[in-house]
């Protein structure tokens, strides 16, 4: 584990949120495992190869406001810049949660995944939480947030600290261009024309499939940037 704490910051960072939206999609899988038609499931594990694309996106773009900071502090190590990139970390990841546990159960209601509107009809007097139980929508806030402090827990642990500053300015400036440019490649999901989209993952015939491999977050973040007329 030592070994794995000397990898920079950033691709630490990169690597719990790939895993984050690997446990949540298996949560999913493990919920909805019933709607998978029969001698399909080995073709709903390909969902994690084609879910990285959008995956990689959206880490990235959550990834954002915590590299500025690490930048910052390669130039100015500070524990305010700590601080703030670990009160961040603790909403985002909260709120991730939310997000990724209410979108499971409310799937199978929704016959697709959750958009914006769907969570601001959620406490509408018809709204889908209305029809379920109390017990079961305090189950939901528990879920969430036993989920989310077990995320701050690995974060706390494995992923909090920043690299230590780099000595030569030459290769620091040289290291914050490079991880700069990797930044919008990963964001854009390569070098095509076009950003990434969830029809990057579609790659079966079975929605539920495609819903897999559709990052939920991403999902939900584009539905608040684009919204369907």
């Amino acid at each position: 584990m030592e070994k794995f704490l000397k990898i920079p910051y950033i691709l630490r960072l990169l690597f719990f949120w790939l895993f984050y939206f690997a446990f949540f999609r298996i949560l999913f899988i493990t919920y909805h495992h019933a709607r998978i038609p029969d001698l399909k499931h080995s073709e709903t594990v390909m969902s994690f190869i084609y879910a990285l694309r959008l995956d990689i996106s959206i880490a990235s773009a959550l990834m954002f406001i915590p590299f500025v900071l690490w930048a910052i502090q390669q130039y100015n190590k500070t524990k305010r810049t700590h601080l703030i990139n670990l009160w961040y970390h603790y909403v985002l990841i909260s709120l991730v949660s939310f997000l990724s546990i209410i979108n499971i159960k409310l799937y199978g209601e929704l016959e697709h995944l959750m958009t914006y509107k769907d969570m601001m009809h959620l406490f509408f007097p018809d709204g889908p939480l209305n029809y379920v139980s109390l017990w079961s929508n305090l189950l939901l806030l528990i879920g969430s947030a036993g989920f989310a402090y077990i995320g701050i827990r690995i974060y706390r642990k494995y992923i909090t600290n920043f690299s230590h500053p780099i000595e030569n300015k030459n290769i620091r400036m040289a290291n914050l261009i490079i991880s700069s440019v990797l930044f919008i490649i990963l964001y854009r999901g390569g070098f095509q024309a076009k950003v990434v989209s969830d029809k990057d993952s579609f790659y079966s015939d079975i929605a539920i499939n495609n819903h897999i491999a559709i990052n939920n977050i991403w999902y939900f973040g584009d539905s608040i940037v684009s919204p369907e007329e």
